[in-house]
């Protein structure tokens, strides 16, 4: 059964990849073939990951539905930017997704705004045609509201409602495999520091991870974003890094609280 269900995930994770490939009319078999070869990797990955028993790498593998929740909410950044590409591929200006995507641009121009701030470090280092300038606001801006936005929501119902399910058997070690913890350190302590390093750490992700493609390398820039389906990707992983650190930071908080009310119990 547990097997089964690897394999499932697996199935669902090349999806998820493929979709870009899937549904834009501007990409070719060659950049299909190279998603599905990608998509394949990452599900040896998730199969071999989640059909053993013993931990590996994936947090909170144990805890449901921490890990289903990320995935939905990268599976939904995903669809939502290539419907949007997708709609300016075809021309289709009066579409809703496009009108969405508007009303989501203008909502998040604010003074400080990391999308703001994102877009004109792009924009400014390199030169770009005016449809992908419009399609990276669209996308930037849509990424950022619906990677964000279920990130908070799912991360608040996680920290609303009974999660983990299983307290009783909950295994700090099975679902944190990458935090190491020596004898004789406060587990609580620990949990709420590592907790607000990611915080902060993603904080500083959302604002510094636009200018890597573009320090020292505008020819580099140019060609990522007149390719419509690394707007999409390029735009999905800018918020989806971020918010996968901020989630584990609100979850470690409160299995931390939870540590905290059973010793004092």
């Amino acid at each position: 059964m547990r097997l089964l269900g690897a394999i499932v995930r697996g199935f669902w994770v090349v999806a998820v990849v493929a979709i870009p490939s899937l549904l834009l009319p501007s990409a070719s078999q060659a950049s299909l073939e190279f998603a599905l070869i990608i998509g394949g990797i990452i599900a040896v990955f998730t199969i071999f990951e989640y059909g053993t028993e013993s931990p590996g790498f994936v947090d909170f593998r144990f805890a449901p539905p921490y890990n289903r929740f990320r995935v939905f909410t990268l599976a939904a950044q995903v669809i939502a930017t290539t419907l949007i590409v997708r709609s300016v591929e075809l021309d289709l200006v009066n579409s809703d997704i496009l009108l969405w995507a508007q009303t989501a641009a203008e909502r998040v121009d604010f003074q400080y705004s990391p999308v703001t701030r994102a877009i004109d470090v792009i924009l400014e280092d390199a030169r770009f045609s005016d449809t992908a300038a419009v399609l990276l606001v669209y996308a930037a801006s849509a990424s950022f509201v619906v990677g964000l936005g279920l990130t908070v929501l799912f991360s608040l119902l996680l920290w609303l409602f009974p999660w983990p399910l299983d307290r009783a058997n909950f295994n700090l070690w099975l679902n944190l495999p990458m935090l190491h913890i020596k004898d004789g350190v406060d587990i609580v302590k620990r949990l709420r520091r590592d907790a607000i390093l990611n915080i902060l750490l993603a904080a500083a992700l959302i604002y510094g991870l636009p200018y890597i493609p573009t320090y020292g390398f505008d020819w580099l820039t140019t060609g990522i974003f007149e390719n419509n389906q690394a707007i999409v990707w390029a735009t999905t992983l800018w918020i989806f890094i971020p918010g996968g650190l901020l989630a584990r930071s609100l979850a470690m908080l409160k299995i931390a609280g939870i540590i905290r009310r059973a010793q004092r119990g």
